[in-house]
């Protein structure tokens, strides 16, 4: 199996229904499960570096 890395030709937004996803979705399971357990860590590890 090989990748290839090369730069991006073009850079392309997400759809407006996929930003802040988890932030207008809390209470989704998928939310619930996989993302906040992801955030509360980042938020612990790198509290001292994040806005207020």
């Amino acid at each position: 199996m090989v990748t290839e890395l090369k730069p991006f030709d073009a850079f392309y937004p997400a759809e407006e229904y996929h930003q802040r996803y988890f932030a207008r979705n809390p209470l989704q399971p998928y939310c619930q499960v996989v993302i906040a357990p992801k955030v509360a860590k980042f938020r612990k590890q790198y509290f001292e570096r994040l806005r207020r």
